[in-house]
């Protein structure tokens, strides 16, 4: 089998592309056949009038007229066969690829993903990366050219068969040592290729980490012992390198063999049929010359597929790689899939949202997180939600943002299940793309005007700060150019501006001090005379501000003003 079965299966989507893909690649191989039809005729045509036997049709030239012309409208058709050829791998491609980053992405966003500390996010980018696009290659350029050995070349051997039996087996000894021989170092070229990926996966996740944690490497003073992994790490990858173009030189090696003998004995057949007039039927000069190119045609597709083979490399080596990321693996069970939004689903002002029975664990082994929790918040109060750290306070907000589902039990706003669209969310860590405020606003709310855009600026004590160029001023990537209490409070103005019935923030005021605390917490209050508004809170001015304090520990939600007992 030529093709990985494994990544044939991520075409099930794109089949009809996949043999278009491979109609079209056929077709222009075809044309080869036919050009070279017209070639062998014109060469006999121009050995006869340098001999002075051929009959000139009535000038000079006449007879090698058509079948140049024929030769010229078989390139012309080939050249337009490959452009139509190009642009439908290319869709093939893209369609693989963005259906499989897809598949990677809501596989690592799984929340027992998230937390699984094995993880490392530098092997999981290369995966998304660099694998993927190994992975379109193999597909749209290996996979058409392997279908299409398979099945132009038992027609060449049998139409040259119908010529010269002894040339198309000889030619047939010589197609299975090329395709066959590389086999024979198929498993060391895995294995080699697997450990190359395993190196550059290595390197890759090292350097990531590295430089994400740069300031605390350097606090450390443990900069020089990561210079020295990294470069174990580039150094290994260097042997795998070199290891596995060893490997593949020897299968290049042998692909040529059985090319060139292939070759050679054509043109040793070809001139024994032409010296042994009476060995095979129809010797003609046209004839022999249109058996030397069509052996030489032989050998095309299995030149190609050597030349795909090395670019679609990558897609095989990364395959462990995707798989472990989740990408293609049919085994690995997910957890319930999270609630979708759908589209057109109306959103307005909300009454209650509500928690009934609701329990959750990470695993059937680890404790409950909630169990059989129940409650009911109401717009038009401030809710601040808190407890220890580890109670359970951020997996309650993964539930009511459809990251997880409950184990057991219901989330529900007015009666029917809470969706994503219905939250604006406002996380600890935020991040601000780099452009102006009024890029930042505009990408969630494209319709907001300047006039709302200003307010929710005011709402959160800004609209004095970012003078003066107010909602023009540039902010520089995850908002490196201001503060982390003005990032903080552009991260709640631009969820205020997104008209959603409820709005979740954790910790709002934890980088304010307490006067721009105050200022942001009356904001909030005004805001929840619209919304269903629920903070994450632990210093003291926010619980003071929240109309209902609710705490969390142990699994269990209860009032903070009530014993734990007391279930809401």
């Amino acid at each position: 089998m030529l093709v990985n079965k494994r990544l044939l299966q991520l075409t099930k989507g794109n089949r009809v592309r996949l043999a278009g893909v491979t109609a079209l690649l056929f077709t222009a191989t075809a044309s080869y056949w036919v050009q070279a039809w017209f070639l062998a005729h014109a060469l006999a045509a121009l050995v006869g009038l340098m001999q002075g036997t051929a009959n000139p049709d009535g000038g000079p030239g006449g007879p090698l007229l058509t079948p140049l012309a024929g030769v010229l409208a078989c390139g012309m058709a080939r050249l337009v066969l490959l452009q139509f050829h190009a642009r439908l791998a290319g869709t093939l491609g893209s369609a693989v690829r963005l259906e499989l980053r897809r598949s990677l992405a809501e596989r690592l966003l799984q929340p027992d993903r998230l937390r699984d500390t094995s993880d490392r996010s530098g092997a999981r980018r290369l995966a998304l990366s660099e694998g993927v696009d190994g992975v379109d290659n193999y597909i749209s350029n290996y996979i058409p050219h392997a279908f299409q050995l398979q099945l132009v070349v038992p027609l060449l051997l049998l139409w040259i068969a119908w010529f010269n039996p002894m040339l198309a087996g000889a030619l047939f000894l010589a197609v299975a040592v090329a395709v066959g021989a590389p086999k024979l170092w198929g498993k060391v070229l895995s294995a080699r290729g697997q450990r190359h990926w395993d190196s550059y996966e290595a390197l890759s996740a090292d350097f990531l980490e590295a430089l994400q944690g740069m300031r605390t490497l350097k606090i450390l003073h443990a900069v020089p012992r990561i210079r020295d992994k990294l470069n174990r790490r580039s150094q290994e990858l260097h042997r795998a390198t070199v290891s596995t173009m060893r490997t593949s030189l020897v299968d290049t090696a042998l692909a040529d063999l059985g090319i060139q003998a292939g070759m050679l004995a054509a043109a040793a057949l070809a001139a024994y049929s032409v010296l042994n007039p009476g060995s095979t039927p129809a010797a003609t000069p046209a004839t022999t010359y249109f058996l030397l190119m069509l052996a030489s045609e032989v050998f095309r597709p299995v030149r190609d597929l050597a030349r795909q083979w090395h670019a679609g490399y990558l897609g095989l080596s990364a395959l462990g790689s995707i798989d472990a990321a989740g990408g293609t693996s049919q085994t690995t069970p997910a957890r319930k899939a999270p609630f979708r939004h759908e589209p057109g689903a109306a959103v307005g002002l909300p009454e209650s949202l509500r928690l009934e029975d609701v329990s959750f664990r990470y695993s059937s082994e680890d404790p409950w997180v909630l169990h059989n929790a129940s409650a009911e918040f109401h717009r038009g109060s401030l809710i601040a939600l808190a407890g220890p750290s580890g109670s359970g306070k951020s997996t309650l907000f993964d539930l009511l943002l459809g990251f997880l589902n409950p184990d057991s039990g219901s989330i529900t706003m007015d009666g029917r299940p809470l969706v994503p669209a219905d939250i604006s969310v406002v996380s600890q860590r935020s991040y601000l793309f780099p452009g102006t405020v009024r890029e930042n606003f505009s990408m969630v709310a494209p319709a907001a005007t300047e006039g709302r855009m200003q307010h929710v600026l005011a709402a959160v004590g800004l609209a004095g700060e970012l003078q003066p160029d107010g909602l023009d001023t540039r902010l520089a990537e995850a908002g490196g150019s201001v503060s982390g209490g003005q990032l903080q409070r552009l991260a709640i103005a631009r969820a205020l501006l997104v008209d959603r019935p409820v709005l979740l923030l954790d910790e709002p005021t934890s980088a304010l001090n307490q006067q721009l605390a105050a200022h942001v917490l009356t904001g909030l209050r005004e805001v929840a005379r619209d919304r269903i508004v629920l903070m994450i809170a632990h210093r003291p001015e926010a619980l003071a501000a929240a109309d209902t304090v609710l705490r969390m520990d142990a699994g269990t939600l209860y009032p903070s003003n009530q014993p734990k007992a007391a279930q809401l």
